[in-house]
């Protein structure tokens, strides 16, 4: 069988179902809304959380000369889980599920999509899947319930010593490697009738999204499998995808071997015929060049609509890397007991957060992609943000020209620095809002203000940017921000 066939064959492989895993009183999933910092009650949406572990074989790969995979190790078992969060009822379900690749940046499973969109999700009825991605993560897992999670597999089939576990390397003795496969089968599965971890409902679009590390993941799975990853009609097994903050960079496909881990890169993707949707916030511009060689402001991503090539790209001027004050983040108690890293919530970096609530533009893109993959209409083209002398122009209030638009910048009252210069690795942003006497300036008043802010909302909601259900929320954000300058004088 040739090294094509063998691909194909494996991606199409239907990995065995365990679950849903049982919840007691004293074993649950990590990363149940139950016990997030502020626990969610799914019940109250009319929908309900399962999880699953999907146990299978996997190929290991390296690239050819081509920059082509070609196995290199065939038919490892193993086994991984998934989370699962979808309506109760198969009358509420859109058919469209959104498969996140959980990101492991901090030695555990966080479900950045989830954080994103949740709300989205459950207003519109959509499915949402999050799969563990490393084996580290797998170890976190063990760590926090070694009863539920203790069977968990990633092994690359050699005997090693004792591992000593970091939260940057993987574990010795497993292979990072194998997730491509994994991640392929778990669709192909989800495309399933009957036992497909979804109930029973059958899923008509099946959209991969993966945001920072996990986004780098994507890339990589995009560049190398989408050709591969293919149905009986020759389409793809993922409708489309979405990249989330993490457009600029992949990953190796497969471990490096002095480094112990799939290796970090600027993008040098192959095209992909499915629709493709990637995103960078401001901040990402700076934030990824602490890893990977190589000034990202020069990178330039090209937007296509061809049959070989469907690819959009957009950064979002003033936008923080990451939301780490979202209420449904697993609770402190929970990560410690994993043994991963706890986010940094000091108070002085909390206070002057910046507070952009880039979800919301998220699932816009989020529904374009869809409109795009089942309409084949093509999403609007927005000029990147502007560089000039080698950074980021900037407007006279400090944000960034250019990009993906949004009030928050176009009406602004506030100032907006993408990447905290009290953070090491910028992930938070910080803002600073203008005077009374400023806005007035620019506005007359708070009522001019809130009026030009509601106008500019209403339009980009009309222009699918924007739900009408964010729209009212960020109109609700005005009026707070407009309180907070007038009733104290920022």
């Amino acid at each position: 069988m040739d090294n094509a066939s063998i691909i194909r064959n494996t991606i199409n492989e239907i990995p065995r179902v365990e679950g849903p895993v049982a919840v007691t009183e004293y074993s649950h999933p990590f990363c149940a809304m139950a016990y997030s910092r502020e626990p969610l009650d799914l019940e109250q949406y009319g929908y309900l959380e399962e999880e699953f572990f999907l146990s299978g074989t996997a190929n290991v790969y390296d690239a050819d000369e081509n920059d082509l995979p070609v196995v290199a190790r065939q038919g490892l078992p193993y086994k991984n889980r998934i989370l699962v969060r979808r309506p109760k009822s198969g009358q509420d379900f859109s058919g469209r599920v959104y498969v996140d690749i959980m990101n492991a940046t901090q030695g555990y499973d966080i479900e950045d999509l989830w954080h994103r969109n949740y709300l989205w999700c459950m207003e519109y009825g959509h499915a949402y899947v999050g799969i563990t991605s490393k084996p580290v993560n797998v170890m976190s897992l063990k760590n926090f319930d070694y009863e539920r999670y203790g069977e968990l597999n990633w092994s690359n089939g050699e005997l090693v010593p004792a591992p000593v576990i970091s939260r940057t390397a993987t574990i010795p003795g497993t292979e990072e490697g194998l997730f491509w496969d994994m991640l392929s089968q778990l669709g192909v599965l989800l495309r399933q009738d009957g036992e497909n971890c979804l109930g029973g409902y059958r899923a008509e679009y099946i959209y991969l999204t993966g945001q920072s590390q996990s986004g780098a993941y994507l890339n990589t799975y995009v560049s190398y499998f989408d050709r591969y990853a293919r149905r009986e009609n020759g389409k793809s097994i993922y409708d489309g995808y979405m990249n989330i903050v993490g457009a600029l960079v992949q990953r190796s496909i497969r471990q490096d071997k002095k480094i112990g881990n799939l290796r970090l890169s600027k993008r040098n993707m192959h095209p992909s015929s499915t629709p493709y949707i990637c995103m960078s916030s401001e901040a990402d511009l700076y934030l990824f060049n602490l890893f990977v060689e190589g000034n990202l402001l020069q990178m330039k991503i090209e937007n296509t609509d061809t049959p070989e090539d469907k690819c959009r790209y957009y950064e979002i001027p003033g936008a923080p890397h990451t939301d780490i004050i979202c209420p449904i983040l697993s609770a402190l108690g929970e990560i410690e007991q994993a043994g991963g890293k706890a986010p940094n919530l000091d108070p002085k970096l909390l206070e002057n957060i910046n507070d952009m609530h880039v979800e919301y533009y998220v699932c816009g893109l989020l529904e374009k992609l869809h409109r795009w993959a089942a309409y084949n209409e093509a999403p609007e083209v927005c000029m990147p943000l502007i560089r000039e002398k080698g950074d980021l122009r900037r407007d006279v209030n400090g944000n960034a020209e250019g990009g993906l638009r949004s009030p928050y910048v176009d009406v602004p009252v506030a100032g907006y620095v993408a990447s905290n210069p009290e953070d090491p690795e910028g992930i938070c942003g910080v803002m600073t809002y203008f005077s009374r006497e400023k806005v007035e300036e620019l506005y007359g008043s708070a009522e001019n203000y809130l009026q030009k802010f509601a106008d500019y909302t209403d339009a980009q909601q009309r222009e699918g940017w924007i739900t009408e259900t964010d729209a009212g929320k960020l109109k609700e954000w005005s009026r707070e921000a407009v309180k907070k300058i007038f009733e104290n004088d920022v």
